[in-house]
């Protein structure tokens, strides 16, 4: 046995090493079951025993959280526990939001605002943004306000209502409102537009939905037909041509831009799908009726089977027009089992009034393809509502066959 293995040999040596590691290992220990036991006591739901976790972990940022919440709940000041939560972890724009409102509660404005702008430093996110835009409102600064709403609508998503909501409890001054708040920004723009036309406020709309317009993707098409066809129904037309060319340049619907002052109808040929919105084709077949599309030879084709309305309008198109101007509507059509007086006729009906527009227009009668004309004298409004009519004729029973139609043009006449 050599001079170390006697020494460990020893009793008196086996001693000491025992008494030094014992509470080295009792202190490595401890830790883990402190901690252990303080993430238990952190799961009470009253704040004296979170308090208590506080004391075994109070490096923990998230138990003085709970700590906070607990207390806030108990009508308890919080603001130690947010103070403590906010030194070990500064980027929690969360903490320094609630910090801020706390002081405003407490009437220490000067502070209330510090920290609310320490949250908008901590996090780039909309939370922060949007509770300052609040704060400035609820002080009544417009200067500050309107900034902040911006850069809450600049990363905003999903519901924007209420931030739009809060700009018009700031001023009712449309224009102020979308040069100050509202920023260049696609999801924005359209998500303002869903609100304007919700609030009733379409008369303020028109340059959003042509800024939309210019930077509008497929999730926007619907919101622009709608927005298109809410117009329409108000009579504005100039504007409403504008959004719809824009729509047709950026091939979000499939049709050629409109030329107002030559020939503004849409797809005379019949070549796309049918529409319900803007200027396209409308279709309303109804009772009685049936209306479809040829491919090759490609043409529109209308059925009735004696069941229709007394009076209908299968197909329609609003055209916009030059106010006072004359215009000229050209087509070729062809029919089965029509009579001479058949009750089937092109009409041009004012948009606004409903009065019909047109000087002539012959009943469709004819079994080989045939040319017709229809004119008219567009009205003020500068609005026409083109459209396919059927009624029973005196004396005569609801119509049974069918017309092909095709080349359907409108000319702006000298």
């Amino acid at each position: 046995m050599n001079a170390d293995e006697r020494r460990l040999a020893n009793p008196p040596v086996r001693k000491l090493l025992f008494s030094a590691v014992i509470p080295a290992l009792a202190f490595v220990a401890y830790w883990p079951l402190r901690l252990a036991w303080a993430d238990h006591l952190s799961r009470a739901r009253d704040p004296e025993t979170v308090a208590r976790a506080v004391i075994l972990a109070p490096g923990d940022a998230d138990v003085l959280l709970k700590l906070s919440d607990l207390q806030q709940a108990a009508g308890m000041d919080a603001t130690p526990a947010l103070l403590s939560a906010a030194a070990l972890d500064p980027r929690n724009a969360s903490t320094w939001t609630r910090l801020g409102l706390a002081a405003e509660m407490l009437g220490d404005f000067p502070t209330a605002e510090s920290r609310l702008l320490e949250a908008a430093r901590a996090s780039r996110q909309f939370a922060p943004r949007w509770a300052l835009a609040n704060y400035y409102f609820r002080r009544g600064d417009a200067e500050r306000f309107w900034p902040w709403v911006r850069e809450s609508l600049l990363i905003g998503y999903g519901d924007l209502n209420p931030v739009f909501q809060l700009c018009w409890h700031t001023s009712e001054d449309a224009g102020l409102i979308f040069t100050r708040a509202i920023p260049d920004r696609r999801e924005a723009l359209s998500a303002y537009v869903r609100f304007l036309m919700k609030e009733g406020r379409l008369a303020t709309s028109e340059p959003v939905a042509l800024k939309l317009a210019t930077q509008a993707t497929m999730e926007d098409q619907e919101t622009l037909l709608l927005w298109c066809n809410r117009q329409l129904d108000a009579g504005a037309v100039p504007a409403t041509v504008e959004v719809w060319n824009a729509l047709c340049a950026r091939r979000l619907i499939p049709y050629a831009p409109l030329k107002r002052d030559r020939t503004p109808l849409t797809d005379g040929d019949f070549g796309a799908e049918f529409g319900a919105a803007g200027f396209a084709w409308r279709v309303t077949p109804g009772t009685g009726v049936a209306i479809g599309r040829n491919r090759s030879p490609q043409y529109l084709w209308v059925a009735f089977d004696g069941d229709q309305p007394e009076w209908c309008a299968p197909l329609q198109q609003f055209v916009p027009v030059r106010p006072h101007a004359s215009y000229l509507v050209r087509f070729e059509y062809h029919t089965s089992e029509l009579p001479a007086a058949s009750g089937l006729r092109w009409s041009a009906f004012d948009a606004r009034s409903g009065i019909d527009l047109a000087i002539a227009s012959p009943w469709l009668s004819s079994p080989d393809w045939k040319g017709g004309e229809l004119r008219f004298t567009a009205p003020p409004g500068g609005l026409v509502r083109l459209a396919l009519t059927c009624r029973r004729l005196p004396g005569a029973t609801r119509i049974e066959g069918s017309a092909a139609l095709r080349h359907v043009s409108i000319e702006l006449m000298p």
